[in-house]
């Protein structure tokens, strides 16, 4: 039976349930001013199930096995942006009044073995051309961008870059992103949250303050006002190995702490569903804002 997937699931579902389940238990129901679609775009920190699920796992994989998952048994409500459930993944080539999700793990905003950002935009701009997404569709939707698990700079920067090296690949991914933000504007998407890379702490400056209908969320700050430098749940001791990795014989070559739900972090890019939840804590005030979501208790 396949597993959700825990790394790719929680934010989405966090964006749209809007907190932490243990504070929501005691609140009465929400009512909202909108109900939004949503259309995501971006790596592994948003795939819902883009990234093909093979026989064999591996290293991309692993995510739609055992132990990923584990951890991700309940989710919040009510919700921010009106929907049950993260919209479906784009292979499932259908339309879903909830939206339609683009991200697939891997991928950044360069060409690679995953679709890059710029391709992914595309492919809603072919569902546009298509009829498939309406412009009624768009006129009341969401785009995030999360471009946050940091593949366009793995490879590229190493100990022996320089400063303006970084500052220079920092600037091009930037600049793709900006690329995107504006098809996705052109294509008449009427809000969009862009997420910030989190461990580098690099923000993609030309972003802040550039158009009224675009939100930044910092996951920077997020992630290092809560408490995360504990070692990750999933633990593989070979620095080259991942989160769930096995021997030949079908042996664990990973260890899972005693208490996944306590966890910030599950593996050593991703948050846990506790971690996404603190985090989201954070960001709900703000996304709610500037949707112009009004929230009655």
């Amino acid at each position: 039976m396949m597993t959700k997937l825990l790394f790719t699931a929680c934010f989405l579902l966090l964006l749209l349930s809007g907190g932490a389940h243990h504070a929501v238990e005691a609140r009465p129901h929400r009512e909202r001013s909108k109900d939004y679609m949503l259309f995501v775009f971006g790596d592994s920190f948003v795939d819902a199930g883009n990234l093909p699920r093979t026989s064999e796992k591996t290293a991309m994989s692993r995510s739609w096995f055992y132990p990923y998952g584990m951890s991700d048994s309940d989710h919040g409500n009510p919700k921010i942006l009106g929907g049950d459930e993260s919209p479906p993944p784009s292979r499932q080539n259908q339309r879903d009044p909830s939206g339609v999700n683009f991200a697939v793990g891997g991928s950044g905003v360069f060409a690679g073995e995953a679709p890059s950002l710029r391709q992914q935009v595309e492919q809603l701009a072919s569902l546009v051309s298509r009829g498939v997404v309406e412009a009624g569709d768009l006129a009341e939707s969401v785009a995030l961008v999360s471009v946050s698990a940091g593949h366009d700079y793995a490879g590229r920067i190493t100990h022996g870059s320089s400063d303006s090296d970084m500052r220079a690949l920092s600037s091009q991914v930037t600049d793709e992103i900006v690329g995107a933000v504006t098809r996705l504007r052109e294509l008449a998407v009427s809000k969009l949250l862009v997420n910030l890379l989190p461990a580098l702490g690099c923000k993609p400056w030309q972003l802040e303050g550039l158009w009224q209908d675009v939100l930044v969320l910092d996951l920077n700050t997020a992630f290092t006002s809560e408490q995360h430098a504990a070692p990750p749940c999933c633990n593989n001791p070979d620095p080259n190995g991942y989160c769930g990795q096995e021997d030949p014989s079908g042996r664990p070559q990973y260890s899972v702490c005693a208490d996944p739900d306590q966890a910030f972090f599950w593996d050593y890019i991703h948050p846990s569903q506790a971690g996404w939840e603190l985090i989201m804590e954070q960001l709900e005030g703000p996304i709610e804002q500037f949707l112009g979501i009004q929230s009655s208790w």
